[in-house]
């Protein structure tokens, strides 16, 4: 397992079908949209999972000020769900980011992941139709 820095390569196909999997209502067209923006925002930043030489997982995040992150979109490829790929991914993102405080927003489906790695939860309101928003943080030091 080892984890490679991605920007650069987010319109390769094999990662736009992981990052497919962490959002709302995907299109081709929405997909490629993310990737040009996250490709050309200086504060974003894109990690992978490779095992066996194939991405598994991704995590993309924006640095809002200094140290302090949001995780933009977070995903694991089916065959490795509940193998620890996306804590993995958490952790050597907040080692080579160096950050004291991440963020994340999330449904009912993954403040159980959040909740276990240690982040706070807070509802916020619904964002889209019958469907309650948390906001996640993790205060590191």
């Amino acid at each position: 397992m080892n984890f490679i820095d991605i920007k650069g390569s987010l319109h390769n196909r094999c990662i736009l079908d992981i990052i497919f999997l962490s959002q709302y209502l995907p299109t081709e067209e929405k997909l490629n949209h993310l990737a040009e923006m996250y490709e050309s925002d200086a504060n974003v930043f894109s990690f992978a999972c490779n095992v066996n030489g194939i991405t598994c997982g991704v995590i993309i995040l924006k640095r809002l000020i200094k140290d302090e992150f949001e995780i933009l979109s977070i995903a694991t490829s089916p065959t490795v769900r509940n193998k620890g790929i996306a804590s993995k991914l958490i952790s050597f993102s907040i080692k080579a980011l160096k950050c004291s405080i991440l963020k994340a927003e999330t449904d009912d489906d993954a403040i159980g992941f959040y909740r276990k790695y240690g982040f706070q939860l807070v509802s916020s309101e619904e964002k889209y139709p019958g469907t309650i928003r948390y906001l996640c943080t993790l205060k590191l030091s």
